[in-house]
Order: C-alpha cells, then structure tokens, then sequence
C-alpha cells in the first residue's frame, strides 16, 4: 500500500489530530529535570572498570606484551590481551582489517592491546605505565599521498587502498573543450569529532552462558552481533539494553559495538560486572572521527546556465581502519553531482588507509564534504557566466521525472526547486546582492542546497520493526530498535502510532529497546529513524486498529467501516451515541477474543545498483534542503561571524514540525563549527593533542544567529507513513557551503579548505590588497 495515503485510505478523514502538530515530548520533563537514566546511572558503586592500554607507536608489529608487572599493582583484577580471545579477534565492520585486541600489528597510536580490570582510575592509570610493548616500528603514513607513494610499505594486507568506487552517466568526452565556461578546484574536508556531551559507555554483567550489557550506542542489535562474534556465542546468549544516549551524530553508532565487546568480554572473563566508559580525552582521541576528503572537482556549464558534465576525483582517508568507508565514499560518488541533473557524469572514488585514528559514521554521511565542493562549483560557474547564483541553480535543479547522478528516475517527493524559491523569497535575496559595509565590516549573502539519500547505501537490505501492546486500562507500550538519541524518531513514531489507534501521545509509554524482547529495527543512522521506523510502527498500529474497530463494531452491532477512533474513544460516525472510551473497550478487546498485541515489520523498496557503471536505485527517497545565509567578516581582524540563516526542507511530512527546527537548529551550529572553528590538531606521530574542550573549539549558544523559522515544504513519499522523510542529516548539508559561498560575496575570497579560521581570512585579505 502507499502509507502516504493512511490518513485518507485508512482513517477516512481530511485533516491530523496529531501528526503535523507541535507536541510536547513526553520525555521532556525528566530530561530537562536531570532525572532520565543514561548508562553511567545503572552503575552501582564499586563495580570494576575497565580500561583499554593502546598503542604508543602508529604502525609496527608486536614482538611480545608482557602484563607481569602491571598484574602486581594493587587494585588489579586482571589484564586480557588477543591470546586471551576463544572467540574471534576481529570487530571490522565492512571489512575484516581491525583486530579486536591487537596483538600482531598496531596501525595508529591508540590501538587497543590489552583490558585493564581494576577496582579504581588510579590502580588502571598505574597499570598502564607497567605494561611493556616489545614493538618492531614500520614506517607510518600520516597523509594519503605519502601512503599512496610508490614503494611504501602495506599498512593493511593488500595494499592501502582499501575501497574504490566510480559512475560513468553519459558521454564526458568533449564536454569541456566545448564547454562555455569550466571551473575545477580542489577542495579538502578534515576530521571532526562528535563532541556528544555523554561519552561513550557500557555495562556489563555476565549471567553464565549469557551477558547482559547496558550501553549508549545507536544499534542495540549491531551490538549484540558484535559481542556475539568476539565471544563465538550464539546472539541469543546476548543482551544489549540501550540505555537513553546523550547525543551521537554518528559516533555511537560505530563506537556503540566496540565499547560493548569490550565490557562483556572483561565481565565475562573476570565473572563480575564491569563497566567501561571514556573520559573525554578518550573520546576525542580513539573514537572515530569524520573521515577527511580530498575532492577535485571539474564543471562545465554552456552560456545558458546548464550544467553540461562534471569529472569528480574522490580520495578519501580512512585512517588505521575501513570501518564504513565503503559506505561513506559510495555516498560520496552517488550524491557527487549535487541535487542537479546532469547528463554527463565521470566520477571515481578511492578509499585510502592511513596511520591515524580512523573514521567513521557522522552526521551528513560524506555528503557534507561533498556538498562543501559541488555547491561552490555551481557557485563558480554561476559567476563565471555572470548569471545569479540561485537563477543559475533553479536552471539545474532535480524536479519530478529527473535523474540523479547515479541516473534514478525521481518519480514523486522531489521539493527541492520549492525550497530554494522559498529561501530566495524569505531572505529578499534579489535585494542582497551587493556587499554591504559598515567600517571595516563587511556583509553578504551566500546560497547552498542539499540532497542526502535516506536509508543505507547501495542495495544493502534495509528493513525496520516495531511492536505495539495495548494493556486493559487502555495505555500502551511501544517498542522499537530505533534508539533515542536525542533527535525524538521514537516519540515521533508514538505521534503516528497515536494518529491511528486514537490514544493520546502520553498513554503510549516508549519502552528502553532490549534485544531480548524489542524486534531488530536495523541502526539508528542514515536518517532512517522516522521513515523507515515509524512505517513499521504504522504497521503494529493498523494491525492493532484493526483489533479495536473490529471489537467496537461487535459492541455496537454495526459495520467495521462505521467506526473510527480518535480523542481516546472508539464511536460510529454514523450514530455518535455509540461511544465507548478506550479503557473499556481494552478491557473488553480482552474478554472478546481480539488481540491487543501487534508487531510491524516494514522493508524498504527493493534498491541495485550496476558495479560496472555505478547507475542505478541506489535509495529509497532523498530529503531536499536549501539555505541562504548572511554573514559578517571584518576585514582587520578576519573574524566571520553567521548573521543569520533562512533554511527550507522538504521533509515529505513534518510528523512534528517543533522537532525538526531542533534539529535545523542544532545543525547550523555544528555545520558552523565545521566551517568555521572546529579543527582536530595532530602532531608528528598521529597522536590528537587537543583532546579536550578548552582546545578544541565548537560553538556555543552566544554563536547562534538569527534562524528564521524554517519552511517546511511537504512532498510526501508514497512507501513511508504519512509520507515522512528522514530529517536529521539534511539539516547540516547545506549549511557549510552557504556560508563559504556568503564569505565570497561578502569578501570576494574563495576558500577550498575548512575550517575558516580567522588567522587565514586575515592572510587571503591581506594578499588580496597586495
């Protein structure tokens, strides 16, 4: 069926109760009263810690480890290393290159070697400074040209590139010689951390032939198969309760099954809880960071405005491990074009593995960088044939029936012209198109769109599941995979669920996910949480429906089709004294015969792609983001300042529109942190030397502009509930190119690396006057 339609199809009826509404999450009060449980909560005093002894070098093989003396200090419990595992020694997610415990090879300074299990901090802090390392050094790449260097040694068996991908769309032959204008430029994207306030955390308690973990990742079944496959269990001798998380952007979701093996493996071994969690410096030094880019990027456009072909040379730095990169570069090579149609397209991808800390999964998903480079292409060619940077786009822009890079036929929930006319409105653009100085300020307006394919990459099976219970006084509980992180898809799905059963919101209690009793919903990323999640949770609220109309129409001796139920009550429509609340008619759904349990499983439409030329239906749907921004830099000091921000989406349906301008909010402040201040600093071993909030910089609240109230353009998508699309995601995409391009408006200075600091906004003004 086309979920888009259950509103009308289903429920007979023109206009939401609740969904479409700003409503208040019930999870709201205990969170900001500091009274919701995270994992270090469940902790009782005086459980064992664990902590990780890593590698001091950033590549070489390991002769010997030897633990004897650390073993003696006081308050030591015991010390496993690799010779310790009965299981398997290997936790890679796309590919198997990264050792659980590495007891062969180290490849970054950091690498875990040994589980340190002590009563206290400072009984493991002693133990690390005693245990001894015998290492034979290799020669350690810290770019990915000196590691792509003819003659240089293997970081990984087989070479250090460890993915390559490409597209071949059209015919790129002569498109830039004939070409009216052509620009190209090579652009770098750098690491950045997720800087989540909660670090990463698990606690585990072993139970014999089982282990339960409590943890703060954003898979709760990934978790569990990844215990399982160090352990060599089976996954039902594991249990992973996901505990509330505080915050993730990605990060949980690779660190999430580490941090758990790690507990549960301890735990076990040792026969007693143990708990693991990272301090800051921790965090910011071993956890997986956004993998860097190197893109260079060739445009072509003919007199009239119309992109006409692209070459696109991807390289991206995995770091020690491949970890998702397979996934984030085939993001990167489908997405290259931007949200434009363009018949020729030539583009190639590699992957290469370097001796720092890895990469990993992060908000945006490469597209962030990609878009960083496709937006100021489009930009560059706009004024290289003096037309108007957003009349230049609306000429290119993807419209129903168009095809993407990757050649997808976009039948239906294609917004994105409506989002940049709406911005181009709202923020007077045509107005604005000339610097305006104040003394030694300067401002101007900058333009950026975005696209971002919403499920998992490539034809990777993409399904989700969720289980709705419905108890004899009426209230329900609600079960899903999809994790809390803070971003609301659960409350979201509860908003659904309430749409169709008729209960309120706050009479359907949102249950911890639990593997042992919650349906696997698949991770908590690539934006799926609301669309594929809460169609599964559509699913268990029809199917539960259908057992409350049904037992209604017994009750009222009427047809099924008569009955409808909204405001906590079942009634006829066509006699509105056949009425019965919710409570009793549970109680009744009960002594009837009627199920008041139900599970939905939904799967995304099947997706393929051709491995020879890369086209193909490479995703479900694609969520539509534009933004125009104003800002301000002063030419003496080179400080930027983001006056404020317009954005537009088109999120098919706004289950709740109070939700996503959180999440455009909190996105244009970590998009700014990328452009403009965040930088990971590495010294001359890998080693990360920032690790701490004073010296890695992120915005805070007195950063934030001015954000007008976001338009939310609704194409819905017929395969989703409601027609939602994914959000989260999105929501940052666009924002680090509209300010680069406001910079050159305001400015005239074009920059092609990020972050902006004020350091080298002074030096290009500088040179630019000489």
């Amino acid at each position: 069926m086309q979920y888009d339609k259950i509103l009308s199809d289903i429920l007979g009826r023109k206009n939401f109760l609740v969904v479409g509404k700003n409503v208040i999450r019930t999870d709201a009060l205990d969170k900001a009263l500091g009274k919701a449980k995270y994992t270090a909560d469940y902790v009782p005093k005086g459980t064992t810690i664990l902590k990780v002894y890593r590698s001091t070098v950033a590549h070489a093989n390991i002769r010997s480890i030897d633990t004897s003396e650390a073993l003696k200090v006081p308050g030591i419990e015991a010390i496993y290393t690799g010779s310790d595992i009965t299981g398997n020694n290997q936790i890679g997610y796309a590919l198997p290159d990264q050792p659980f415990l590495n007891d062969k090879k180290v490849h970054f300074v950091g690498d875990p070697i040994a589980l340190i299990c002590a009563k206290d901090e400072y009984a493991a802090a002693e133990a690390m400074d005693k245990i001894y390392v015998d290492y034979e050094e290799l020669q350690a790449y810290l770019d990915i040209d000196a590691a792509l260097t003819e003659g240089a040694e293997d970081i990984h068996d087989g070479g250090n590139v460890a993915v390559v991908t490409k597209i071949r769309k059209g015919d790129i032959t002569g498109v830039f010689e004939s070409a009216y204008a052509v620009v190209e430029d090579i652009y770098w994207s750098p690491y950045q951390d997720h800087m989540y306030i909660e670090t990463e955390a698990a606690y585990a308690i072993p139970g014999g032939s089982k282990v339960t973990v409590i943890a703060n990742g954003q898979s709760p079944f990934l978790c569990r198969e990844k215990v399982a496959h160090v352990l060599g269990w089976d996954l039902n001798q594991v249990q992973i309760i996901q505990a509330l998380t505080g915050g993730a952007f990605g990060g949980k979701d690779d660190q999430g099954p580490l941090l758990c093996a790690y507990a549960a493996f301890a735990a076990l071994k040792l026969g007693k809880p143990v708990v693991h969690i990272w301090n800051r410096e921790e965090s910011l030094s071993y956890s997986n960071k956004r993998f860097p880019a190197r893109i260079h990027y060739k445009s072509a456009t003919n007199k009239d405005g119309k992109v006409t072909g692209i070459e696109v040379k991807i390289t991206l730095e995995c770091g020690a491990y491949a970890n998702r990169s397979p996934f984030w570069l085939w993001r990167q090579t489908a997405h290259a074009g931007g949200p434009y149609e363009i018949d020729n397209c030539w583009i190639d991808g590699k992957a290469v593995y370097t001796n720092k800390v890895y990469g990993g999964s992060f908000r945006g998903f490469g597209d962030l960088a990609l878009h960083f480079a496709a937006e100021q292409q489009m930009d560059k060619l706009a004024y290289a044939i003096d037309m108007d940077p957003i009349e230049f786009r609306l000429k290119n822009v993807l419209v129903e029936g168009g095809r993407t890079t990757c050649d997808q036929v976009l039948d239906h929930s294609v917004g994105i012209k409506e989002c940049l006319e709406a911005v181009r409105d709202a923020s007077n653009w045509a107005n604005n198109r000339e610097p305006v100085w104040n003394g030694t300020k300067v401002r101007g307006y900058g333009v950026g769109l975005a696209y971002h394919g919403i499920s998992t990459s490539r034809s990777s099976p993409d399904w989700s599941a969720a289980s709705l219970l419905m108890n004899q006084d009426g209230s329900c509980n609600y079960r899903t995979g999809i994790v809390e992180i803070g971003q609301g898809s659960p409350f979201g799905h509860v908003k659904i669920v309430s749409e169709i059963i008729g209960v309120p919101p706050e009479k359907i209690r949102i249950d911890l996910p639990d593997t042992d009793s919650t349906l696997n919903a698949k991770p908590t990323h690539g934006s799926r949480g609301l669309m594929l999640g809460g169609t599964a949770a559509a699913k268990a609220a029809l199917m539960l429906r259908e057992s409350m109309v049904n037992c209604a129409a017994e009750l009222f001796e009427v047809d099924a089709d008569r009955i409808d139920l909204r405001d906590n009550k079942a009634f006829d429509r066509k006699n509105k004294d056949n009425v019965i609340d919710i409570k009793e008619l549970a109680e009744e759904m009960y002594l009837r015969d009627y199920n008041p349990g139900a599970h939905g499983y939904f799967k995304a439409p099947k997706r393929f792609f051709d491995p020879v030329t890369g086209l193909g239906v490479n995703y479900s749907v694609y969520t539509f983001a534009a933004t125009v921004a104003e800002v301000e830099v002063d030419t003496e000091t080179g400080e930027t300042t983001v006056i404020k921000i317009w954005p537009a989406m088109d999120c098919g349906k706004a289950i709740d529109p109070m939700i996503i301008e959180g999440q455009i909010e909190g996105a244009i402040s970590q998009g700014m942190g990328f452009a403009l201040m965040e930088s990971m600093e590495l010294n001359d071993k890998g080693e990360v030397i920032n690790a701490n909030f004073t010296d890695y910089v992120v915005p805070s609240s007195l950063d934030t502009p001015e954000i007008d109230p976001c338009i939310i353009i609704e194409k819905p998508y017929k395969h989703s509930a409601f027609g939602a699309k994914g959000v989260g995601e999105p929501a940052i995409i666009s924002i680090v190119p509209t300010i680069t391009n406001a910079i050159y408006h305001a400015t005239g200075q074009r920059f092609s690396t990020v972050p902006i600091k004020p350091w080298d906004m002074h030096k290009a003004l500088k040179e630019a006057r000489k």
